[in-house]
């Protein structure tokens, strides 16, 4: 009898895992379509082909299915994948250098989440406040994990170098996705970024080797 039970549960399992993909898939096609003023249940139940009793069930309310949705892997980036082929880093430098750029193609492989970001400012739905707390949360355990590898200069504020570059890259990345510049800069092609991230180099390079007495005053024009 037991054994019946386990057997006859593993497709009900399997059923209700399909049914919450198509319903979480739904809500970054309303996104990326509708904005996020276009997620609601009926519309999301329209666009999953979902009962959305089914939606009730599974997530609660539509808080659940956003914060479901914000912890999927593809929302944002995990702190493995930004920790992927840093060991190779021979310094603190080389390994944000490298973590800026791989920032950058994560966050360009998720375009609901771009739309979500730049959206925050005006939205303050529960989507958002969930993708603000997963990032904090990783942004901080990967910080957490490369102070642990490699020495931090004292006079080096790493939170606020990573958090104003990455948002700048961020920033960028989602204007991107509908304005080809900014400032007349390009911010969309490969070009583009080469000479984006070379400044991004520079800073660093700063920040972590030069004391701010001891940098060069910048000449007049």
């Amino acid at each position: 009898m037991v054994t019946n039970e386990k057997t006859s549960s593993a497709p009900r399992r399997r059923d209700r895992e399909k049914t919450e993909k198509v319903i979480l898939d739904a809500v970054g096609r309303l996104i990326l379509r509708d904005g996020l003023s276009g997620v609601g249940i009926n519309a999301l139940a329209r666009e999953a082909g979902a009962d959305k009793v089914l939606i009730y069930r599974y997530f609660g309310d539509l808080d659940g299915v956003y914060r479901a949705y914000s912890e999927r892997g593809d929302f944002w980036w995990s702190v493995e994948d930004m920790l992927e082929g840093l060991e190779d880093a021979e310094s603190l430098a080389d390994a944000l250098k490298a973590g800026m750029r791989r920032h950058l193609r994560e966050m360009q492989k998720r375009p609901v989440t771009l739309a979500v970001i730049a959206a925050e400012p005006e939205n303050r739905t529960p989507l958002v406040v969930a993708l603000e707390e997963v990032r904090e949360r990783r942004s901080l355990e990967l910080m957490k994990r490369i102070a642990a590898r490699f020495a931090i200069p004292q006079e080096a504020d790493l939170p606020v170098l990573t958090g104003l570059l990455a948002a700048a890259i961020v920033y960028l990345a989602a204007r991107a996705r509908k304005i080809r510049v900014y400032g007349g800069v390009g911010i969309r092609t490969d070009e583009d970024w080469s000479r984006i991230f070379a400044t991004i180099d520079a800073m660093i390079d700063g920040v972590l080797c030069i004391p701010a007495q001891g940098r060069p005053k910048r000449r007049k024009t």
